[in-house]
């Protein structure tokens, strides 16, 4: 446990979080598109409006406690009349150029299970020297030189031009051994739908990321419906199922982590104002994600100066855990087969991904040993949504070594079949023909069996 006591001296920067520092530096803007952030058919992204309830929905509900009201773990400013109070109401994100320099972190509890730095990219994380001493750069608000022990400190950062999440937990600077430590850190890839290695936690206790699971002001006060799920926590869980990758916790009779809850569809959103009735839309379509153990029903968000919780506070407190229902656990969106024929549609041969390009959803970087891209290619091309599969020309460019390169459905996981199989220093190209995930995203996965490995992909029809 660290002793830490709070400098009276630390400088104040009033910020609010859509805010532009040196060198690309954001707070609370600036994120990748598209959004949400992920793949359609990830996890966070996937409407579960139609997905089986659990058998033991109630019991579940029950061991909350069903006149338990939601809460908004999130605002503004702790004490918005005193700018040299650190504190804050909900989670910090900060979004960096790609020219960012990545700074090795020491990770002193979890670092068997971190991640030291991107496929691909060299080690590190691209951590603002400003978030030392700095305020609002994690967690609490708090500077990163004088976390406290017993919060989370989380640190969450986006590389947006090379696509690229960061996620540190007890983000700490030690000043004394010039240094960044975390108690665990995990990297995600915006263009993948990848697990954590079974058993890996995360920044988050389940395994899972964060960011992709807080509600944001910017789209509760959109004019888009939210799409994706909501990051919550319970008092104890027990064990874990799909999606989440690790255990926190054996408490007999209550959720695991990645349970997933939804908002009943008959509740009645119609007296709730439209910033609210989007959050709460949402929890009906993608409902909640259990990610860490925590207050029961405390729903996360980002830190953002317009929150008004004179508004989210009671419109969250009117829902109860018995306005929810538990999806079945460990579910997964069905992956259909395609039967009975299919016409064939030629396009004009149209490149749809080429990684030796600048980094960006049909770029680079270039795919790393064991690493899933998904590229979603509905729209492109003259493909319409309802193509079922794709003739493609593939390409691999001077191969570093030998390998193979398999392309599967973007909401299914990579089979034995391989679409091209390459020499070291090869440039070689093969016909495929590759299908669409079957959620109708319009989706197709790439993995390669060594990198990094540049790859094009010239679509020349397609089937339907």
């Amino acid at each position: 446990m660290r002793s830490i006591l709070r400098m009276a001296g630390v400088v104040a920067l009033s910020l609010a979080p859509a805010v532009v520092l040196a060198q690309g530096v954001q707070r609370g803007s600036g994120l990748p598109t598209p959004l949400p952030l992920f793949p359609p058919d990830n996890w966070w992204n996937v409407d579960i409006s139609g997905a089986p309830l659990d058998t033991n929905s109630a019991g579940f509900i029950s061991f909350i406690g069903t006149n338990r009201g939601l809460h908004p773990d999130f605002g503004g400013d702790v004490d918005p009349e005193d700018p040299n109070l650190p504190d804050i109401y909900g989670m910090v994100y900060i979004t960096v150029s790609g020219t960012q320099p990545l700074v090795p972190v020491t990770f002193v509890e979890f670092g068997s299970q971190s991640d030291s730095g991107a496929p691909g990219r060299p080690a590190g994380y691209p951590i603002p020297d400003a978030a030392k001493t700095g305020i609002r750069w994690i967690e609490g608000g708090t500077p990163a030189n004088l976390s406290q022990a017993g919060n989370d400190d989380h640190m969450l950062l986006v590389d947006r031009d090379n696509r690229i999440l960061y996620e540190l937990y007890h983000t700490y600077w030690d000043a004394g051994q010039n240094r960044w430590e975390a108690g665990s850190g995990a990297i995600y890839p915006l263009d993948s739908n990848q697990r954590r290695p079974d058993t890996w936690t995360s920044a988050d206790a389940s395994g899972m990321a964060i960011l992709p699971g807080l509600i944001r002001y910017d789209e509760a006060f959109g004019t888009a419906p939210i799409r994706h799920a909501f990051r919550f926590t319970v008092r104890s869980v027990n064990g874990y199922v799909y999606p989440a990758s690790h255990n926190a916790g054996n408490t007999p009779n209550a959720l695991p982590l990645g349970a997933r809850l939804r908002l009943k569809a008959a509740t009645n959103l119609s007296g709730y104002t439209p910033e609210v009735q989007r959050i709460f839309q949402a929890m009906k379509t993608y409902g909640l994600i259990v990610a860490d153990n925590g207050s029961d029903m405390y729903i996360q968000g980002a830190y953002d100066t317009r929150w008004n919780n004179d508004v989210l506070n009671p419109a969250f407190s009117s829902l109860h855990a018995s306005d929810f229902e538990v999806v079945q656990l460990g579910w997964k969106p069905p992956v259909a087969t395609v039967t009975g024929a299919l016409a064939f549609y030629t396009v004009s041969p149209c490149r749809l991904l080429d990684t030796r390009s600048a980094f960006g959803p049909l770029g680079g970087p270039a795919l790393t040993t064991g690493s899933q891209r998904v590229v979603t290619a509905a729209g492109l091309c003259g493909i319409p949504v309802t193509a079922k599969a794709l003739a493609l020309n593939v390409t691999v460019v001077t191969a570093p070594a030998p390998g193979s390169l398999s392309i599967f459905p973007g909401d299914g996981a990579p089979g034995a079949s391989t679409s091209i199989s390459f020499g070291v220093g090869q440039t070689r190209g093969n016909n495929a023909v590759a299908k669409l995930s079957s959620s109708g995203s319009g989706t197709i996965g790439l993995v390669s069996t060594t990198g990094p490995v540049n790859v094009i992909l010239d679509v020349t029809g397609y089937f339907q």
